[in-house]
């Protein structure tokens, strides 16, 4: 695959991520599909992992390098920037998203809203039964589990894909480049001698002046023709 190829799908791959991202986020807000206020929901919702790490800081460089692999002249360092970035933004999100899985939503048991499962250390992932403790949100367990999990997904393909691009394309993109390049000079070299080739041929197989005509490489005569009277012209 050319490297502007692989440039192309890996800002479409981070692009789609992102938006997965996003969404995730988006209904982490809205647990069992209902609005609270920002006291009842968790601080790790409340930090945007995924709108803001996962989501923009990873949006943003995945259009950008799909524009600087189409368009612009110099496209690697822009590339390695974009993944810099992009991985920055997924680390973000991967941290407050294990957190968040880690230390449980924040949920009301017998009037108190409180982290409950922060003291478990992550082992309530395991117990099921537990997760209908929650008076309030009813389903803000597994509704905070699947959107988590997903946030933490997305995040490590998002940094496998940034580093794997930075470190693939400053090493192999220069001489696929270099290599392309001569491809098409030499193929550039090619159709002009075989322009010129068949420019030759014709001019070699062009046919002479037809009897009456005026004669284009010879223009002097053709002026003499002209002065004579048309029984030396047939002659001539």
């Amino acid at each position: 695959m050319k490297p502007w190829n692989r440039a192309c799908c890996v800002g479409l791959f981070l692009t789609t991520l992102s938006l997965v991202c996003i969404v995730a986020n988006a209904f982490l807000l809205v647990p069992d599909g209902k609005t609270w206020s920002s006291d009842q929901l968790s601080m790790h919702v409340l930090l945007m992992p995924g709108f803001i790490g996962g989501g923009l800081m990873v949006l943003c460089p995945g259009f950008r390098m799909v524009l600087a692999a189409v368009e612009h002249p110099n496209w690697i360092p822009c590339s390695c920037w974009c993944s810099v970035f992009g991985m920055l933004g997924a680390i973000y999100c991967l941290s407050v998203s294990g957190v968040g899985l880690r230390i449980g939503p924040k949920c009301s048991i017998n009037g108190e809203w409180d982290y409950h499962f922060q003291e478990t250390a992550g082992t309530y992932l395991k117990n099921d039964t537990s997760w209908n403790l929650c008076e309030e949100p009813l389903k803000v367990v597994p509704w905070n589990v699947t959107l988590f999990f997903l946030l933490v997904v997305s995040s490590c393909l998002e940094i496998v894909l940034c580093g794997l691009h930075l470190v693939v394309e400053p090493i192999h993109a220069p001489g696929e480049i270099q290599k392309t390049e001569d491809i098409l000079g030499n193929f550039q070299r090619r159709a002009q001698l075989t322009e010129t080739s068949l420019t030759a041929r014709s001019f070699l197989l062009a046919p002479g002046p037809q009897p009456g005509l005026p004669n284009p490489c010879l223009p002097g005569i053709n002026s003499l023709e002209s002065t004579l009277p048309l029984s030396e012209q047939r002659i001539l």
